[in-house]
């Protein structure tokens, strides 16, 4: 979206068909069953949709671990925590929030 915005369509058209291709070949690599499969079908047990929770769990943690690298670099190079001090405001509000909403939603 950020590529289109800036004005380079043909990479945003690219990045679309790279991700696009990569999801296809990933369903076709699990067969069009298994775990893989079903997690990007948004099907699937508790089991598989556990799996899909963990993993983004932990991707979570490590663009939160990774922003928060960032903003250390940045205010001990600048002084100031740039975009990576956005992304741990950003996390650090989202996670927030999600325990305010998510006990009063189950």
């Amino acid at each position: 979206m950020a590529t289109w915005v800036a004005g380079d369509h043909g990479l945003a058209v690219g990045l679309v068909g790279f991700y696009a291709l990569a999801a296809g070949i990933a369903y076709l690599w699990s067969g069009g069953k298994g775990d893989m499969a079903a997690i990007m079908r948004v099907g699937g047990d508790d089991r598989q949709r556990g799996m899909d929770r963990d993993a983004t769990a932990i991707m979570g943690l490590a663009m939160g671990v990774a922003a928060l690298v960032g903003a250390i670099v940045e205010i001990a190079r600048t002084g100031k925590p740039g975009p990576y001090g956005v992304m741990c405001a950003v996390g650090g509000i989202s996670y927030v929030l999600s325990l305010i909403v998510v006990p009063r939603r189950r």
